[in-house]
């Protein structure tokens, strides 16, 4: 058990779609374009895989369906191998019948791309370039069965020629692995949130009814349970983590309560770690602020570093119990590979920026790079008895997106995602006691762009994440089957 170093290349993890290829073929065809139609199909297929691999999809299987009793065999395959999604190739005209076939056996979500092979229409366009060139009369003959049946699917149309294409294919495959990978995915709800907090709180049947998600209930009693089973030599390479990737004080092993805190708080951090694996923990939520907890004897100081943790090696967490902002932590997580929980805590009216941070929470996959994120006592409790540490370090400038999960009563889910895309502007706050940054909003100024952030349904909290990811979130949103507002 380690702390995720920082910076490290390839330490932000979007989520690595597991993806089933497969093309709609007819042999109708051939005699109007000759044998090649075939072979050229296959190869075009290979190199859409070959293209989705350099992406980071992971191509499970890719094939040729060219009969309806070929899609049944080809589904009853596919769907042994589990992948999170499936794209479907579709270059020219063919029975939608046999793809059906193969997808009714798939639950998984759906990527079209409408691929024509070439870029122009040609002087020499004669009867074979229609039939090669078909994939715009071969699209509409599988989305009118999938509309027709209410099955949500994504749609790319492009040329061979488009460079650009297959990166936005990726991010709708991601999308759907996100969205897909929600169901049955375990959320872990420490405790109940902070009295009178009903605005975090969510019924745990309906979000399994919305989501498919399993609601894990762990008592604050074994997270302490947990802390207190955690061995002298865990904490002491915890300790040594922390000395080799964050900027320390040099009192910060001095014998006294600052060495017995940073102690405690390791020894929380590993109490987390291993929580979240004997659980298989995708997310969760936690109220600290209770006896178990903070307010005891034992660890008697709050978690905050250990839920970063957690976050950055990709199971999100929450805090106050907020099981809402959680959920909107593994999407933001999923999509981006970073997300910070926080508030949008004031704003700069002069130049349209707010204010973000949090109580000590944080994501290593978002630091500038070759700049060490600090590591001391977090302000936000110095007056406890026991002041636990935390992380901080400035978000590097660059598009980024608040992602939240809310009520939606007028859904039939009765839940929705919320997304505002923006930018941090690099401004930075020298004071800001925990991670954070300065956020803009890009679609709107900040008054009407705020205001329709709050009146969306959102909590105080949401997630934020590096890139723009309205259309991403709306993916996962339509996938997952619940509502999506993009401010």
């Amino acid at each position: 058990m380690s702390i995720p170093t920082p910076n490290e290349p390839g330490h932000r993890r979007p989520v690595l779609p597991r993806v089933a290829v497969v093309a709609p073929y007819w042999d109708f065809w051939e005699p109007t374009v000759g044998p090649a139609l075939r072979t050229g199909r296959e190869s075009l297929l290979s190199a859409v895989a070959d293209q989705l691999g350099e992406l980071d999809v992971e191509v499970v299987w890719q094939g040729l369906v060219d009969s309806t009793e070929r899609g049944l065999s080809m589904g009853a395959e596919v769907a042994g191998l589990g992948p999170d999604a499936v794209l479907v190739v579709q270059t020219m005209a063919v029975p939608p019948a046999y793809v059906q076939a193969m997808l009714d056996q798939l639950p998984q979500p759906v990527v079209i791309w409408a691929l024509q092979d070439s870029t122009t229409i040609s002087s020499e366009f004669d009867a074979s370039h229609i039939t090669s060139l078909g994939a715009t009369v071969g699209t509409p003959m599988l989305t009118n069965l999938l509309h027709r049946t209410s099955r949500p699917f994504d749609l790319v149309l492009s040329s061979t020629g488009n460079s650009t294409a297959g990166a936005s294919v990726a991010d709708r495959l991601r999308a759907g692995a996100v969205a897909y990978r929600l169901q049955g995915a375990r959320l872990a709800r420490v405790g109940h949130p902070m009295d009178g907090y009903v605005c975090v709180d969510a019924d745990d049947d309906e979000l399994q009814r919305a989501l498919g998600m399993q609601v894990v209930r762990i008592s604050p009693q074994e997270v302490r349970d947990r802390y207190q089973a955690v061995t002298d030599d865990e904490v002491e390479a915890r300790r040594q983590d922390v000395d080799r990737h964050f900027a320390v004080g040099a009192d910060i092993h001095q014998p006294g309560q600052r060495k017995e805190d940073l102690s405690r708080t390791l020894r929380l951090a590993v109490a987390m770690e291993t929580l979240d694996r004997d659980n298989a923990i995708a997310a969760g939520a936690m109220n600290c602020h209770v006896p178990e907890i903070r307010f005891g004897e034992e660890p008697g100081l709050t978690p905050c570093f250990g839920l970063g943790c957690e976050t950055t090696r990709g199971i999100p967490w929450s805090c106050t119990g907020d099981v809402l902002t959680a959920v909107a932590m593994l999407v933001a997580k999923g999509l981006s590979g970073a997300a910070l929980y926080h508030e949008v805590e004031a704003i700069d009216f002069d130049t349209g920026e707010v204010a973000i941070a949090n109580s000590g929470e944080h994501d290593l996959g978002w630091t500038i790079e070759g700049r060490t994120p600090g590591f001391e006592p977090n302000p936000w409790f110095a007056h406890d008895r026991r002041t636990g540490f935390r992380v901080r370090f400035e978000l590097p400038a660059g598009p980024a997106s608040l992602v939240g999960f809310a009520h939606q009563p007028g859904h039939p889910s009765g839940f929705g995602l919320v997304v505002a895309e923006g930018e941090i502007t690099g401004r930075e706050l020298a004071k800001n006691p925990t991670a954070g940054g300065i956020f803009r909003f890009t679609t709107s100024p900040v008054t009407e762009a705020w205001t329709r952030w709050a009146s969306a349904g959102v909590n105080h909290h949401s997630a934020i994440a590096p890139g723009h990811l309205a259309h991403s979130v709306a993916t996962v949103a339509k996938f997952a089957g619940v509502d999506c507002v993009v401010i």
